[in-house]
């Protein structure tokens, strides 16, 4: 069930189609975990994935799973930060975030450096976990809302979250281009069972 739920976020994504005019050629995955992002667009696409994790453990079972599925010719796993990245400026074709950017204590930092690595035209993709947008007569979230909030962070040790409008801005004061938001709630729901 769980592969499922995973193959069908990138089936899902439109800007992933299968467009053999617009295949990424080079990726980086920002906060790639044990790199099962990476393994599949490097699989999929036949693109140098490199991936970066605060985790050594992480890293080294990335590279160990790569190359158990013949894939460390096309990705491979390092230790490096997410607001510091290791990487010269405009490397990547796709530049990939999935399920990173709560953990980011500096959302602006986060986005520069995803922006700063994009060569230019490429895709930045960012899944993560925000919270609603607030309405126009709105200064906060509700206080059910905030208690809530704080018992997931205070769980997985999070630092504050953020808005996709939240996100939209930082990405419009560097300028990027044709961006989108979409809420995946529904899709994640079943894997958050209250």
């Amino acid at each position: 069930e769980y592969i499922a739920g995973f193959t069908a976020v990138f089936e899902g994504m439109p800007v992933l189609a299968d467009d053999p005019t617009n295949k990424p050629k080079t990726i980086v995955d920002v906060g790639c975990g044990i790199g099962g992002s990476s393994r599949y667009l490097a699989n999929k696409y036949g693109a140098q994935c490199s991936g970066i994790t605060l985790s050594p453990v992480q890293a080294e079972r990335g590279n160990a799973l790569a190359a158990a599925q013949g894939l460390s010719d096309k990705a491979s796993f390092q230790v490096a930060d997410a607001l510091e990245q290791p990487f010269p400026d405009g490397q990547f074709d796709l530049v990939w975030s999935m399920e990173s950017g709560e953990h980011m204590p500096n959302k602006q930092k986060f986005v520069s450096e995803l922006a700063r690595v994009a060569a230019p035209g490429a895709t930045i993709i960012i899944v993560t976990w925000c919270h609603r947008n607030l309405a126009p007569s709105e200064d906060s979230l509700k206080p059910d809302e905030l208690n809530l909030l704080k018992k997931i962070c205070d769980a997985y040790y999070l630092p504050d979250w953020c808005s996709p409008s939240d996100y939209v801005k930082i990405a419009e004061s560097l300028s990027l281009e044709d961006i989108k938001t979409a809420d995946w709630s529904e899709n994640v729901a079943p894997f958050w069972p209250a």
